[in-house]
C-alpha cells in the first residue's frame, strides 16, 4: 500500500469537488483573492478561458494545510458567536457585478466592523512581516484582496468598516499574529479592479512589470498556472529574474 499516493489521490478528488462546488459555472468571474496580481493571469483564466495547468501534489498539501487552519479558526469564531450572541459572517460569498468580481471572505465581525482574512505562512515570511527588520516594501496583493471584500460589504450593508486585518498563522511554530492594514485599501481595490476592466477592453495587456506581472516573483512556472501559454512572461522580455 502506497500511503503517499493514496493521500494525494484523495486530495486531488477533494480539490476537484471543491472547484466544482465553488467555481464551476462561474469561470467568467474574476477572483477576489487574485486582487493586485498579474492582469495577464486574469485574462487567460477568466476572459480567454484557458485551462490552468494541473496543481502538483506539493501545492495540494499546502492548500489542505491552509484549509484546515482556516476551518479550525472559523469554527471557533462561529461557536463563540453562537454562545455570546455576536454577529459574524464566515466564508461568505461576495459579488461585485460592476467589475465582474466574485469571492469568499473569511470572517467579518459585524459588531466590531472588522474584516479579517486568515493566512498561513512559513517562518521566513513571518520574519519579513514581524521581525526586527520587516520588509519595507511588502507585496500588497493581500491588502487589495481584503479591500475587495470590504468594498462589497460596505456597498451591501451601507456600513463603514473600522478595521481590515490579516491574521497570520506560522506553519513552523503555530504562532498567530494579526497585521492591521489601512481601510484606504478599499478605495485602492476599487481602483485596481476598475483598471483591470478598462485594460481588458483592449484585450490581453502586454507584458509589463508592475502590471503584468505586478511582481517579479509571480512570473515563475512554480507560481503561475499560465506561465507556458504566456511564453515565459518576463523571461520572454529578457528581464533578469
Amino acid at each position: 500500500m502506497n500511503i503517499e499516493k493514496i493521500y494525494h489521490d484523495w486530495l486531488r478528488k477533494k480539490n476537484s469537488l471543491h472547484f466544482k462546488n465553488r467555481y464551476q459555472g462561474h469561470e467568467q468571474w474574476f477572483h477576489g483573492s487574485s486582487a493586485g496580481m498579474c492582469m495577464r493571469k486574469h485574462y487567460f483564466q477568466h476572459v480567454a478561458d484557458v485551462p490552468p495547468k494541473e496543481i502538483n501534489d506539493d501545492t495540494l498539501r499546502l492548500f489542505r494545510l491552509g484549509d484546515l487552519v482556516h476551518g479550525d479558526i472559523q469554527d471557533a469564531v462561529t461557536e463563540y458567536a453562537i454562545l455570546n450572541g455576536a454577529q459574524v459572517l464566515i466564508e461568505t460569498e461576495i459579488r461585485i457585478p460592476e467589475v465582474n468580481v466574485r469571492g469568499f471572505l473569511d470572517m467579518l465581525i459585524i459588531e466590531d466592523g472588522a474584516l479579517i482574512d486568515i493566512k498561513t505562512c512559513n517562518a521566513w515570511k513571518w520574519k519579513g512581516l514581524f521581525g526586527r527588520n520587516p520588509d519595507p516594501n511588502p507585496a500588497t496583493n493581500y491588502y487589495l484582496q481584503l479591500g475587495t471584500y470590504g468594498w462589497w460589504y460596505e456597498k451591501e450593508s451601507g456600513n463603514k468598516l473600522k478595521k481590515l486585518a490579516l491574521l497570520y498563522y506560522n506553519k513552523d511554530n503555530s504562532r498567530m499574529r494579526e497585521k492591521v492594514i489601512p481601510v484606504s485599501y478599499i478605495d485602492k481595490a476599487k481602483e485596481y479592479w476598475r483598471n483591470v476592466n478598462k485594460v481588458f477592453e483592449k484585450g490581453n495587456p502586454p507584458i509589463e512589470l508592475g502590471v503584468a506581472p505586478v511582481y517579479k516573483w509571480e512570473c515563475n512556472e512554480k507560481y503561475c498556472n499560465f506561465y507556458k501559454i504566456c511564453g515565459g512572461g518576463l523571461k520572454e522580455k529578457g528581464v533578469d529574474l
